[in-house]
């Protein structure tokens, strides 16, 4: 599928809008939807990670993740995004144009009367490795050595994440998260830790913060990045938007130069 292709879906989107009014910030890294409703969340990203003295390695993802609401302020959770080989945008490191993974979730808020929020959220993550990277004894061997002899890649992901709702809009949060490879007999686990804030004003939400990213394999990898995002409502239930993330500073091996990522995404509330 042709980059310009996908941004035309992508644009196109918006034309299939429910009539469903929400007067919610549901741009907020906390929302929940309601019983019956649903967010649903569809997303381009071009990521890229310069390897210091081995090339670069790219990614461009279409995702779509779609929370249904039931009960009190609960989810399910469900996501499936595709790698794109792109010529001329990624380095086409896949084996074709559909290399699928899939989320599936849940989330729920707990609240106080003093404005604190808790969220926890848990889900189970996979992808087919030989899809992505095809049959042959060249991509085989780059399977055993990433993932191991698998046929499917799986993680069990929870996060934790805690905010205070201020009466101006302002949202201040952080979170925890840790994703465990099921795969592995040694079973290394990937935490997150991210401290920032989310305001909303008139027809714009928008935030940022830092996130600090650490993990128990033998490589002990840790990284600090920085996040920038925006949102702005185009009706009560739609939004655009987009972020941006840079890594400031890390001790990954082998060693980087330079990782950032920049998103868009359209949000329709139904």
């Amino acid at each position: 599928m042709k980059l310009h292709k996908i941004l035309a879906v992508f644009a196109c989107g918006s034309l299939f809008v429910s009539n469903a009014q929400a007067n919610e910030d549901f741009a907020s890294p906390l929302y929940v939807p309601n019983d019956l409703e649903t967010l649903s969340t569809t997303s381009v990203a071009y990521e890229r990670t310069n390897l210091d003295g081995a090339g670069a390695k790219e990614d461009f993802i279409l995702r779509e993740t779609a929370l249904v609401g039931f009960g009190q302020e609960t989810a399910v959770m469900a996501s499936i995004g595709n790698r794109f080989n792109l010529e001329g945008v990624t380095n086409e490191d896949y084996n074709n144009e559909h290399n699928f993974d899939y989320e599936l979730g849940l989330v729920k808020n707990w609240r106080t009367n003093g404005g604190f929020i808790l969220q926890t959220g848990a889900s189970y993550y996979t992808y087919n490795p030989r899809s992505w990277y095809g049959r042959s004894a060249q991509a085989k061997e780059k399977i055993r050595e990433d993932k191991g002899n698998t046929r499917w890649y799986k993680e069990a992901r929870a996060e934790v994440k805690a905010a205070y709702e201020m009466e101006d809009g302002l949202l201040p949060y952080a979170s925890l998260g840790v994703d465990a490879n099921l795969d592995d007999a040694d079973r290394d686990f990937y935490y997150n830790a991210f401290a920032g804030v989310h305001k909303l004003e008139n027809n714009f939400a928008y935030g940022g913060g830092l996130r600090y990213e650490f993990e128990t394999s033998a490589d002990r990898n840790r990284t600090l990045s920085a996040e920038v995002n925006a949102d702005y409502y185009v009706s009560d239930n739609v939004s655009v938007g987009g972020l941006i993330d840079y890594r400031m500073a890390g001790d990954e091996e082998p060693k980087l130069d330079s990782r950032y990522s920049a998103e868009a995404r359209l949000k329709i509330l139904f």
